[in-house]
């Protein structure tokens, strides 16, 4: 053989080593340990069950999946119904369990909103039977009950382990629809909510010089302050803006997360309250989240607006939307006009 054929047959060998790599690749299982309903409609093609699949996050490759489906003939065992299936399994078990409706726990439809407070998801899941209230915040105050990947991926260290927090999973029960079995243990719970967040904070690029919690820390407080979400990115700006500026951030909303019930208005005796979570007397942002923050609002923490605005103030018109303004002075302006501080 020449030389020319010997790497014809070099080049054929590396693509055959290519395919096959990126073949095991594809039917590797996506990172997720959450458990999440699927549902098969009657009269469904397989190929828009595979493509549900593969929009959920249990599949990489709908077209290996079918592949898969049709030559180990379990295609068409595939029965229509709702399906519980946790990520992280392979074809096999995928196809064995959507094959059964026998073995599927009956799970209760649970919304978690946007903006909740762990005190207020444990009252949610105690209300809906799905977990004990008081044991789901005893487990909520411990870091041991996250995994230490979780805390690799949120960022959680030495230094956040310090800090004097109120719960340590505080912002990290991501707000979603869950399907949930009564009666479950509430690290369970907490694992399969703060795998929900890990998986969407690992989809964002952090344009700033902060770590992924201070991130969610920022964007808890942008989800109570902002209820447009259009002028999410322009209120994180100028939470920047003020960090590295040095200036206190001055969030009403971390004034309302000390007090047992929240206030309409925040009377000045408020902004006094000594704690390190109260922003009107403490430089930097608080030691942890102050709410589990949404989509919208970890996108505006992680990559803000560029401008040049240091105060923001609610116009109280009905609007929901808020002055902007670049100095003290034009800020009292509207603080006025609004009836706020």
């Amino acid at each position: 053989m020449n030389s020319s054929g010997i790497r014809r047959m070099i080049i054929f060998g590396i693509l055959i080593v290519l395919c096959f790599v990126w073949i095991l690749y594809m039917v590797t299982p996506p990172y997720g340990t959450a458990e999440k309903a699927f549902i098969i409609r009657e009269n469904s093609d397989f190929k828009t069950i595979s493509k549900h699949l593969e929009e959920k996050e249990f599949i990489k490759s709908p077209i290996l999946f079918s592949l898969y489906a049709s030559v180990t003939g379990m295609k068409s065992k595939v029965v229509p119904g709702e399906h519980t299936i946790k990520q992280g399994k392979g074809y096999r078990e995928i196809l064995q369990d959507l094959s059964t409706l026998e073995n599927e726990t009956e799970a209760m439809e649970v919304i978690i909103p946007e903006g909740l407070t762990v005190l207020e998801i444990a009252d949610r899941l105690n209300k809906s039977g799905i977990a004990d209230r008081n044991q789901f915040l005893e487990a909520a105050r411990s870091w041991n009950t996250l995994t230490e990947e979780q805390q690799e991926q949120l960022g959680i260290n030495k230094n956040v382990k310090k800090t004097n927090i109120k719960f340590a999973v505080e912002g990290l029960l991501f707000p979603d629809t869950y399907y949930l079995e009564k009666n479950m243990k509430p690290g369970d719970v907490i694992h399969q909510m703060t795998e929900r967040m890990v998986d969407e904070t690992k989809k964002l690029t952090i344009h700033t010089d902060q770590t992924p919690y201070e991130m969610i820390t920022l964007a808890s407080i942008i989800e109570k302050e902002a209820l447009l979400n259009e002028e999410k990115r322009r209120i994180a700006g100028v939470f920047v803006n003020r960090l590295e500026e040095g200036k206190k951030l001055q969030s009403c909303s971390t004034v309302q997360y000390l007090l047992e019930k929240p206030k309409a208005t925040l009377k000045r005796r408020d902004l006094k309250i000594q704690s390190p979570y109260n922003t009107y007397i403490n430089k930097g942002l608080p030691p942890g989240p102050i709410s589990s923050p949404d989509l919208p609002s970890l996108k505006a923490a992680a990559d803000p607006e560029e401008h040049d605005y240091f105060f923001f103030v609610a116009k109280q018109d009905g609007t929901w939307s808020h002055f902007f303004s670049k100095t003290y002075k034009e800020h009292r302006k509207y603080t006025q006009l609004s009836g706020n501080y």
